[in-house]
């Protein structure tokens, strides 16, 4: 059975290409790939679309050079990839920091820890 992210993945013209490109030529399964390995290609996938100084042909259609039909299929692509992206990127959150200094109002921001104590 695939994975989520492997089928969300092929759903996405440029992607899946892109994916069956590079497991061929590493001679490996698509599904052997981990979720970061697939991330970071959707992530070079569209930037093949958005960099401004990018002549692939994609960037090419993106910005409409070679009609209303391939701009509108590429733009289509992009916000496929923006979605994947955001889906399947981890979220951080910030680590919540517990201490006992006391708060001195001479800081900005970060307090100093007290003398021997560790927070």
């Amino acid at each position: 059975m695939k994975r989520e992210i492997i089928k969300s993945a092929l759903a996405i013209d440029e992607l899946s290409n892109s994916l069956e490109n590079i497991s061929t030529d590493d001679k490996k399964q698509i599904e052997d790939y981990t979720d970061a390995e697939i991330l970071h290609e959707a992530k070079y996938v569209l930037g093949l679309f958005t960099n401004p100084n990018e002549t692939h042909w994609n960037a090419e259609d993106y910005r409409g050079e070679n009609g209303k039909a391939q701009q509108a299929w590429a733009k289509a692509e992009v916000r496929k990839l923006k979605a994947f992206i955001k889906k399947y990127s981890v979220k951080k959150t910030p680590v919540q920091f517990k201490h006992n200094a006391p708060l001195n109002p001479m800081f900005q921001g970060a307090q100093p820890a007290r003398n021997g104590q560790d927070y």
